[in-house]
Formats: structure tokens, C-alpha cells, sequence
């Protein structure tokens, strides 16, 4: 039989034994906890939790892209220059009950590759050509602002039948001059070295800057706005306007109903907007009341009677 001293040392190593399991268990939990609050701290608090992000190759890219989800309509929302997919955060939180929002980043923005600098004129069209195919979208609802909407009306004249419908939230109409477009292409060294200027500016001094140009913009406008401005690449710069088919050349081939939600221009070049946009088969015209470029951050409540309205009807 064991004497007390035996058992006495058999009792201190299984005190020794469980101490040190206690140990490693209490630093693995440790550790995941810290992983787990990593990890969640990662994503950004003001994207919805339900929200999904991911990647796609398209075109030969890789493209990155979010994504409100869902068994409902999609709706395919594409951003200006120098913004990104979340750019569209706020409006598409008011839409995402009705449709399956995707918001994917251009070529050279956000989280998507940067492009060579002699891309094509038309590289972004054959983008999101890849991407409706890669994502298996049957019938999607395109939008676009600015660059997106440049891309939104040459794609649904290209392919009349892919669309459900197209917006354009204030795309150029009237073309520019060649003395405009002359303009434009020069000056490219410049134009890369003020997008890294903005790369490096800290979240602060953009954030500030941007409210005191636009005090009405929202939080989530200005929070996004920033973040874009330190993500698109330098050789988005290279992008070049020669060679784009007007936008009257583009309405005469397009089917789609078609809703244009343009600045509120005055004067000639309104009378010359509601012109160009009658060439539509299926067309809609409506100037934003006091909206400037940025339509849907100007008058976000404007922005989504007119679309919701649209939207209703086809």
C-alpha cells in the first residue's frame, strides 16, 4: 500500500498536472477571445452586419465587392471617380428591403486591381460585362454616377437586353469640346501626384476638409467619401475620354427604361440635357431641385422619391 508521503506526491502532481491544463486553456481562450475581438473590430461598425463582402475575378481582375443580399431584384450600383462601392452605402440602405445590392469597386478603386496605364476606353464596360456573368445576374437594374454612369449607358446600348432598367445619377450629356477634352488628358503627372497626396492625407484632415465644403453631407457620406480617397490608385489617372460614343449615339441604341437624375443645370445647358435625353425610346429626365453633382449625398430625399418613383413603375 502507498504511504501517506506517496500520496501526498501523487495528490501535488495532479495538482500541478491541472493547474498547468487549467493554464493552456484559459490562454487559448484568451487567445480566441483576442482573435475574435480582432477580427470583429476589422469591419467597418458603420456597414451592415448583414452585409456580405467579397471577390470576383472579372475580366481577368480580381474585383471586390459588397453585397445587401437576399432572394429579391438585383440592383447593380456603381460609383464615381475616385469613390468606391461602400460610396453607395446610405442609399443603399434604403433600398436593400426591396433588392439584392451589389456594390462593386472599379478597376483602380477600393479593393479592386489597379489598371495598366493604356487601359482601353472602354475597359470598365467589359468590366462589369465580367462581373453580371461572373455573379450570374439575370436582369439586373443598373445605376451609376458620374464614371459609373458613363459605363451604365454604354454597357445597356452594347447590350440592349441585359438590363432591367438604367439610372444615371448626373452623367454628362452634352459632350465636352476638343479643346475640353485636350485639356483633360494633359497634365496626367499631376493628376497622379495629387491622388497620392490624397492617399496619404490622414482620415482627420479629409473628413474636416470635406465637411466644410459640405456641411449637409451625412456622416456616412463623409465617412466613406474619406476612406475612398486613400484607396484609388494612382493609374486611374491614365483614364482617358477619347474615343467614348456620345451620349446621344448611346440613347439611340438603348432599350431599357431609362431614368436620368441630372444636377440641377440651368439655361442652355438644361434646355440641351432634355434635348439629348429625348432620344431615349424609354426615357426619363428629372433635374434634382438645388443638386449639384453628387445628387444622391446633395438631396439624398430628392434622390430617392424620383428613383423610388421609377423604380415603382417598371
Amino acid at each position: 500500500m502507498p504511504n501517506k508521503y506517496s500520496v501526498l506526491a501523487m495528490a501535488l502532481t495532479t495538482i500541478i498536472v491541472v493547474r498547468h491544463m487549467m493554464k493552456r486553456y484559459l490562454t487559448l481562450i484568451l487567445t480566441l477571445t483576442t482573435f475574435a475581438t480582432e477580427t470583429t473590430a476589422a469591419r467597418d461598425p458603420h456597414i451592415p452586419s448583414n452585409w456580405t463582402e467579397g471577390w470576383v475575378v472579372a475580366n481577368d481582375i480580381r474585383m471586390y465587392y459588397w453585397r445587401t443580399g437576399g432572394e429579391k431584384p438585383p440592383m447593380l450600383m456603381l460609383h464615381g471617380y475616385s469613390d468606391d462601392g461602400l460610396c453607395w452605402t446610405a442609399i443603399a440602405k434604403e433600398l436593400e428591403d426591396n433588392y439584392d445590392i451589389i456594390l462593386p469597386d472599379a478597376r483602380g478603386f477600393g479593393l479592386t486591381d489597379p489598371p495598366s496605364q493604356s487601359e482601353p476606353t472602354d475597359i470598365q464596360v467589359q468590366d462589369l460585362a465580367s462581373l453580371i456573368k461572373a455573379l450570374k445576374l439575370d436582369k439586373p437594374i443598373l445605376l451609376g454616377h458620374s464614371m459609373g454612369s458613363s459605363s451604365v449607358a454604354w454597357f445597356s446600348a452594347r447590350f440592349p437586353d441585359v438590363p432591367k432598367a438604367s439610372i444615371l445619377v448626373d452623367p454628362r450629356l452634352v459632350s465636352r469640346t476638343p479643346n475640353e477634352s485636350a485639356e483633360r488628358n494633359a497634365g496626367v503627372e499631376k493628376r497622379v501626384a495629387d491622388i497620392l497626396q490624397r492617399n496619404n492625407t490622414s482620415y482627420e484632415t479629409l473628413f474636416d476638409g470635406q465637411k466644410a465644403r459640405n456641411p449637409h453631407f451625412s456622416f456616412t457620406e463623409l465617412h466613406f467619401w474619406v476612406l475612398s480617397k486613400q484607396l484609388y490608385h494612382p493609374n486611374t489617372a491614365y483614364r482617358s475620354a477619347n474615343d467614348r460614343p456620345s451620349m446621344s449615339e448611346l440613347f439611340a441604341k438603348t432599350s431599357c427604361p431609362t431614368l436620368i437624375l441630372k444636377a440641377d443645370d440651368q439655361g442652355e445647358l438644361r434646355e440641351k440635357n432634355k434635348i439629348i435625353a429625348a432620344i431615349l425610346k424609354t426615357g426619363k429626365l428629372v433635374h434634382v431641385k438645388d443638386a449639384r453633382h453628387s445628387v444622391h449625398r446633395d438631396q439624398p430625399q430628392l434622390f430617392l422619391e424620383a428613383l423610388n418613383s421609377f423604380l415603382d413603375n417598371i
